[in-house]
């Protein structure tokens, strides 16, 4: 390779070199739009799994129906429903935390509501 032959080439090579850098830039941003595909991908597989929840157990309706101040007497779980008995002063308040049940994907399948000396007794079955 003399110089005479590099500048007769010299056009192609400076097109190559071109070529590459073009190649290079495209890959680059190929593989920068790919991990940030895979982010958001990661970010809706996360979302769908907090909609979802971790499902409702003894323990959490425990919590929520004590934290509106309605006192659970029972609860018997057989098979896929949930018996709960149970004290309220104001239906008001039952009624908002079904709500909050049927809003976590709870079902409820019977309920019963009574006058009681102390407020109001109720019974439900529900399925989580």
């Amino acid at each position: 390779m003399n110089r005479d032959w590099l500048q007769r080439h010299r056009l192609k090579f400076a097109w190559a070199l071109i070529a590459l850098l073009l190649a290079f830039l495209a890959l680059r941003a190929g593989l920068a739009q790919w991990r940030e595909l895979s982010q958001w991908r990661g970010l809706a597989e996360q979302a769908a799994s907090l909609q979802r929840g971790p499902g409702l157990n003894l323990e959490r309706l425990r919590q929520s129906a004590q934290a509106r101040q309605i006192e659970l007497a029972e609860v018997d779980a057989q098979g896929k429903t949930w018996q709960l008995h149970g004290q309220v002063a104001d239906e008001r308040v039952l009624q908002g935390w079904l709500q909050s049940l049927r809003a976590e994907g709870v079902q409820l399948l019977q309920w019963g509501l009574e006058q009681d000396a102390k407020g109001m007794r109720f019974d439900l079955v529900v399925q989580p």
